[in-house]
């Protein structure tokens, strides 16, 4: 499995990236820009995708995600954000997303998340 995680905030990134790493069968790549995330989400195809919104950026999770369905149309994504608003639970949702995740969260409940609505569907897929 591939996994991508897409944070502006490079430590949470690389904690992320350090944990899955020992607790999945797979590959996990990091990026820290709407750009950079694109790029993977071409060049990668991953199976599962962990998104923020708010990426600092022209560009925020949003268009991330709305460009991930043509791009990578198997991948499964899950929002993992700071945002914790209705409308942008309904937005993320309406455009693809598998789950929404809010932090502050525990690493354990992110890795039953994935397991859940990633890598479970890989074993019927």
């Amino acid at each position: 499995m591939k996994l991508l995680i897409v944070d502006d905030e490079l430590d949470l990134c690389c904690l992320l990236q350090e944990h899955f790493e020992e607790h999945f069968d797979g590959e996990v790549f990091t990026a820290t820009t709407p750009s950079e995330a694109l790029r993977l989400l071409e060049q990668l195809q991953p199976e599962g995708m962990l998104l923020d919104i708010n990426l600092r950026s022209r560009l925020n999770g949003f268009d991330v995600l709305s460009r991930a369905s043509e791009i990578s149309p198997a991948t499964k994504v899950i929002m993992v954000t700071g945002a914790n608003d209705f409308e942008s639970v309904e937005k993320a949702l309406m455009l693809g997303a598998v789950d929404y995740i809010t932090k502050l969260f525990t690493v354990e409940y992110l890795e039953e998340t994935v397991d859940s609505k990633i890598a479970a569907h890989l074993m019927y897929a």
